[in-house]
């Protein structure tokens, strides 16, 4: 397969995993046509420019690259592929262990911001990061302890430090060996999900919490068919296992009370 300028297979970055997942994604590779297809939908459901979603996308973006990964094994279960079952903080743990993500899906060229500082600017860049960000060409990798001319450029704020898209840029261009090249979407502000509200609904069942979630189950619609057809329906699900009889008489309370 003949690779673009990005797609360069004889150098290193300087990470054995980057350049494994930069040989797995490859164009026309399934792991980056699906990676792409997510972070699509992550900001077509979330818009990132909320301030409430911002933290949630990220770590999406976070998990996404984490999945690609996994699937070209470069990373593995605590106890081997083989183990029944592993805790998934582990193996986020592992993540950050080989590289940092920083994911900005505005269509402008803004600084990153590399790290948050109380009352100061915080560690700055001290682990191998990587860039995602529409303009970028793809995950664009730079090492601080091997690329130090673009850690340099590294600012220190007064809540924080950052680092401007330029320096990111020219370095993907100068080190196509530091680019995976992939379609990073531009945050056109369709979102319209509440990451922190569809969290709280599912947290609020009406199971546990009757009062509580009231103010989801007056939110919807009312549901089509007579009542019969409700309780029918209802009565086939008891039947089959999916409710118990306790959660069945609670729903016919709730078809009854909603009519």
């Amino acid at each position: 397969m003949t690779g673009t300028l990005f797609e360069t297979v004889g150098s290193s970055s300087g990470s054995e995993a980057f350049d494994r997942l930069r040989g797995a994604m490859v164009a026309g590779s399934p792991v980056r046509s699906e990676c792409e297809a997510a972070l699509q939908l992550l900001i077509d459901r979330c818009d990132p420019g909320d301030r409430g979603n911002r933290f949630v996308v990220g770590a999406a973006a976070e998990w996404v690259v984490a999945s690609a990964a996994w699937s070209v094994g470069i990373l593995s279960a605590p106890g081997g592929h083989n183990v029944d079952g592993f805790d998934l903080q582990d193996l986020q743990e592992a993540a950050r262990g080989l590289w940092s993500i920083k994911a900005s899906f505005q269509e402008k060229a803004a600084p990153f911001r590399i790290s948050n500082g109380l009352g100061g600017a915080g560690r700055g860049m001290t682990d191998p990061t990587v860039f995602l960000h529409p303009r970028l060409p793809g995950l664009v990798l730079i090492d601080p302890e091997v690329h130090t001319d673009v850690a340099a450029r590294v600012e220190s704020k007064q809540d924080g430090t950052v680092l401007a898209f330029r320096p990111i840029a020219d370095h993907a261009v100068a080190h196509p060996e530091c680019v995976i090249e992939m379609r990073v979407p531009a945050n056109e502000h369709r979102g319209t999900e509440d990451a922190a509200l569809l969290f709280t609904k599912g947290l609020l069942t009406t199971e546990r919490f009757p009062r509580l979630s009231d103010i989801f189950r007056a939110s919807e619609p009312r549901r089509g068919g007579t009542v019969v057809d409700e309780i029918r329906g209802l009565d086939e699900l008891r039947a089959s296992g999916a409710l118990t009889k306790e959660q069945f008489d609670e729903a016919v309370k709730q078809v009854l009370a909603t009519k």
